[in-house]
């Protein structure tokens, strides 16, 4: 009984063993490309999907007006001045430095940042302009093509009735003749002629 005892107690020690060497082994990625290391991340943000992922927010402009923490080591009337007073005012002025930088840093980036807005505005304004005058005159181009093509065309029917009264006699002389309206031929309409194929030779 002891004996089958220690036996089982030995195999659960084993068993118990061969849990852990599992558990310590890792998965071993071999790494070729960066690919590799974003499955890698999709892997294990997939592995748990119910976890929150943090998303970090952007940074927020630090408050350097906010009064400093000051160290008061007031010292007796008998006392000079202490070894350790010269730290202190050492430690105050760089902190009174990199206020004054950070405000400065700040204050030349505003300016900065209006300074583009400003330019930014005034050339939307500037192109927003200029393509209005160039579709005003695009509309008067279209008006006086307009206007010439009517034009024309009214110059042409009192061409065609001049010419028909004047036909009308030579025709009831002649008898039968067949009558052809003018058409105008609008240059601008017409296709383009037809050019032969580029042909480049290389040596």
């Amino acid at each position: 009984m002891i004996e089958n005892q220690k036996i089982s107690d030995d195999e659960e020690i084993i068993m118990s063993e061969e849990e852990d060497d599992k558990k310590e082994k890792k998965e071993f990625h071999v790494i070729k490309s960066y690919t590799d290391i974003q499955r890698i991340k999709l892997d294990k943000l997939m592995a748990n999907p119910d976890k929150p992922v943090r998303i970090p927010e952007r940074p927020v402009d630090r408050e350097v007006n906010r009064a400093p923490e000051f160290n008061h080591n007031v010292m007796g009337s008998s006392a000079g001045a202490g070894s350790g007073e010269f730290h202190l005012y050492r430690q105050m002025r760089r902190k009174e430095r990199s206020r004054v930088a950070q405000l400065a840093y700040r204050r030349k980036r505003d300016e900065l940042d209006d300074e583009f807005k400003q330019n930014r505005d005034e050339n939307e304004r500037k192109a927003a302009e200029k393509t209005e005058k160039k579709r005003l005159k695009r509309m008067k181009e279209k008006e006086k093509k307009k206007g010439k093509k009517q034009k024309t065309e009214a110059a042409v029917e009192k061409d065609s009735t001049a010419s028909e009264s004047d036909s009308d006699d030579e025709k009831s002389a002649e008898g039968k003749a067949s009558e052809v309206p003018a058409v105008v031929v609008d240059p601008l309409m017409q296709e383009p002629p037809k050019k032969d194929p580029l042909i480049i030779y290389y040596n």
